[in-house]
């Protein structure tokens, strides 16, 4: 099959149909081998009348850590090993947080990116490009920042009612243990679970983030990875990024 454009205009299309499904949290097969999805069942064995019926097991949950961390290294550690949600991922598909704990602008991001887990951090690659733009017009970079996500893996689709409120409860920790003077919510995500169901639909306005200790001025806003999709979208996101310099220079 040839596309206009040949052999390279056809990979090219590849690329950005993989690329999307990425985007979209798609980043597995369900199965590495093919089915006929219209075959027929196959045939239901019976069961000895006299076999015993064993009950259904119930999935088994991730346990809940006995209390929260008391030390923001206790809670690192906590989001890179522990089974602290239903579901969590295995350590080795996880980012944590990075940069200065205790910095004055806290940025909390949905999720990480494809790509994350090989930079070490959040905002890799070309995201990162233009998370580094957006940082340096606020006058600051990753070294004066704290970055952490709300899920350290990825999570295909929406994250749901239980992982919501177990990631939801460990972030506001998180938050207490930081000390922020401010936070940036990037990603409808992060602000659906901090702020409630509405806050990124209606962007545009400081908002307070309830924590263990009590509260901090917040904006939630597009992630660089929507903004880099959706450019017209950029001065929107500039106007909420100004919001917070004034809380910043106080």
């Amino acid at each position: 099959m040839m596309l206009d454009g040949g052999d390279h205009r056809f990979r090219d299309v590849i690329a950005s149909a993989l690329g999307w499904w990425a985007d979209a949290g798609v980043d597995n097969l369900a199965d590495d081998a093919t089915r006929d999805w219209l075959a027929p069942p196959p045939p239901r064995l019976e069961m000895a009348a006299t076999a015993p019926i064993a009950p259904a097991s119930a999935p088994a949950a991730a346990p809940e850590p006995a209390g929260l961390p008391d030390t923001i290294e206790a809670l690192q550690t906590l989001l890179a090993t522990g089974s602290y949600m239903p579901n969590a991922a295995p350590p080795g598909r996880r980012v944590g947080p990075s940069g200065a704990a205790g910095a004055e602008l806290m940025i909390v991001a949905d999720m990480p990116d494809p790509g994350d887990g090989e930079a070490g951090h959040l905002f890799g690659a070309e995201t990162g490009r233009l998370f580094d733009a957006m940082l340096a017009a606020m006058g600051r970079d990753r070294a004066r920042i704290y970055t952490a996500p709300l899920s350290p893996a990825r999570i295909a689709g929406r994250i749901d009612e239980k992982q919501g409120e177990a990631l939801a409860r460990l972030m506001r920790r998180h938050i207490a243990l930081a000390k922020p003077k401010a936070l940036i919510l990037f990603g409808d995500e992060a602000a659906r679970w901090l702020i409630g169901p509405d806050a990124l639909s209606s962007r545009g306005g400081l908002r307070m983030v309830q924590h263990d200790e009590g509260s901090v001025p917040a904006i939630a806003t597009f992630h660089p990875r929507h903004l880099r999709r959706m450019p017209a979208l950029k001065g929107a996101a500039w106007a909420d990024m100004r919001l917070l310099l004034g809380v910043l220079a106080q």
